[in-house]
Order: structure tokens, then C-alpha cells, then sequence
């Protein structure tokens, strides 16, 4: 999906093109990804202005109606392939927005991101809205705050960074950044690190997500494209190591491919594969 660091890029981008403009009618091409709450017709309530754009964990907020009052959200949720563009129509497009000046599409080549149509109380009914855990982004995300929700769970580490109902949010591409950075072996449980080990993954989190927001921002993407030229360790399987020169390794965490050094992430010796032994 557009993490959390594309999602700082993208929305600013989204607020200067919709924010002002008039939504005048919404064209479904694919009825899968969309969800309708509303109980009628959206075109029953257009043409409506964009009052904000905004961000939600990994949710896109389009908030519309009169200027004294939100009158529905269009809720966006990516996931794993979702883009947005103002180029022609792609196969992969999904519905467009057709604005007083223009369009927005919603493009996803996998079909698994969702478009819901709510009004503001409806929004704890968007499977995951409601539920969103402390935003990294915050300034409630300290170090202390961090060790209150880490401590004494059972999960492995790579799977407690994705768990958006604690953290909110963190996706595949950076959870595997995080961990190298911090030198954690992704399948690490979490009731074995101790304090320093935390504080040292709480300072990896956000110096990764910092630095790749930095990053995004000043390389100015494409607004449709997946910027990842900084990865260091995610999708580089048999890849050199950047800090020692050993060869990437993937393995399976709870269904999701994770992707680690073996050397700079090691598994401190808990029955895992010697991945540093093995040549393919």
C-alpha cells in the first residue's frame, strides 16, 4: 500500500488540487471497491465542495459539503495497490471523481483497497477507522508512550509493528526498514527484548519514517508512483547488505514476506534458519 511516508507526500498534494474545487458527479468502473453506507445514491447529494483532505492512519479523508457543515467523506483506503492520478482513464482505474476543473482517478490494478462513501457518524462502521492505535506522527508517539503499549506482549516484533490497533501505521516495506536499522531479527518476540532494545527500536521507528517522509518530499514523485529508491533491505533478496556486505534473506512472517540481513539482524540464537549459511 502507500505507506504512511507516501501518504505524508500524497495528501498534501490531494489538499492542493481538490480543496476549493467542486465535486460534480462520481463514475464507478469497478463496483467492487466501492462501499456505499450512505443509504442512497451520492449523485442524490452532488455537486458538493472539498471542505479538507486529510489523513487518518492509512485512511484518505475527502471531506465535502456546504461550508458550514461535513455533509459525507469519501474514505480511502489504498491498501496494497491503491494510487491516485489525474492522468487518462488506465485499465487498472477504479472510479473517477470528475471535479468543476478536472478529475481525480482512484487506480488499483489489485482490486483489494476500498473507497467508502459515509457520513461523519458513520465512520466507526469503516472496518479498522475506529480502531487505529497511536499515530506515529503525533506528539502523544514519545518514547515513554512507545514502552507503555511495547512491553509484555507475546507477538513476534515484525508483527507488532503492522498491528495498526497499536500502531498506527506501519506497513510491510517499513517494518523491514525499522528492524534493520534497529538490528532486530524480524521474528524476535517482543516479551525478549529488553528496555535498551525497545528504546532502540522506538528511535530506529522514527528516524526510518522521518527520514523517508525527507526523502519522498524532496525527490517529488509522480503522485501515482511507489517511491522505494531508499529501501535498504525491502525487495533486496540475494542483495548485498549495505553496512556488511552479507546477502539479503526473505522469510515468512505470519503470511508476509520480510525481508533482513542475517548478520546485522541475528536471531540471538532461537531456533531460526542460519540463514548465514545458506547460498540461496
Amino acid at each position: 500500500m502507500p505507506e504512511l511516508p507516501d501518504l505524508e507526500y500524497l495528501v498534501p498534494r490531494l489538499r492542493g488540487l481538490l480543496e476549493g474545487q467542486t465535486l460534480e458527479r462520481m463514475e464507478v468502473f469497478e463496483p467492487v471497491v466501492l462501499r456505499n453506507l450512505l443509504g442512497h445514491d451520492i449523485d442524490n447529494v452532488l455537486p458538493l465542495g472539498f471542505q479538507t483532505v486529510t489523513r487518518h492512519g492509512p485512511f484518505v479523508v475527502l471531506d465535502l459539503g456546504p461550508s458550514s457543515e461535513i455533509q459525507l467523506s469519501i474514505i480511502i483506503h489504498p491498501m496494497l495497490a491503491g494510487r491516485f492520478s489525474t492522468a487518462k482513464r488506465k485499465k487498472s482505474t477504479m472510479l473517477r471523481l470528475h471535479l468543476a476543473q478536472g478529475h481525480l482517478d482512484y487506480d488499483d490494478d489489485k482490486k483489494m483497497g476500498k473507497v467508502y462513501l459515509a457520513r461523519p457518524e458513520q465512520r466507526p462502521e469503516i472496518p479498522g477507522f475506529a480502531k487505529q492505535g497511536l499515530d506515529i506522527l503525533s506528539s502523544e508517539f514519545t518514547e515513554q508512550r512507545f514502552m507503555a503499549v511495547a512491553q509484555k506482549l507475546r507477538s513476534q516484533v515484525r508483527v507488532f509493528l503492522m498491528d495498526q490497533s497499536r500502531l498506527s501505521a506501519i506497513g510491510n516495506a517499513y517494518a523491514d526498514e525499522i528492524l534493520f536499522e534497529a538490528g532486530i531479527h524480524p521474528k524476535t518476540r517482543m516479551n525478549s527484548l529488553k528496555e535498551d532494545d525497545l528504546r532502540r527500536l522506538y528511535r530506529a521507528l522514527r528516524s526510518v519514517i522521518e527520514g523517508a517522509i525527507e526523502i519522498i518530499r524532496q525527490a517529488q514523485p509522480a503522485m501515482e508512483a511507489k517511491y522505494r529508491q531508499h529501501m535498504k533491505v525491502r525487495n533486496r533478496k540475494d542483495q548485498p547488505c549495505t553496512r556488511c556486505g552479507s546477502k539479503i534473506r526473505r522469510a515468512n512472517v505470519l503470511g508476509y514476506d520480510a525481508f533482513f540481513c542475517p548478520v546485522c539482524q541475528p536471531d540471538g540464537g532461537k531456533g531460526f534458519i542460519d540463514w548465514s549459511s545458506l547460498e540461496k
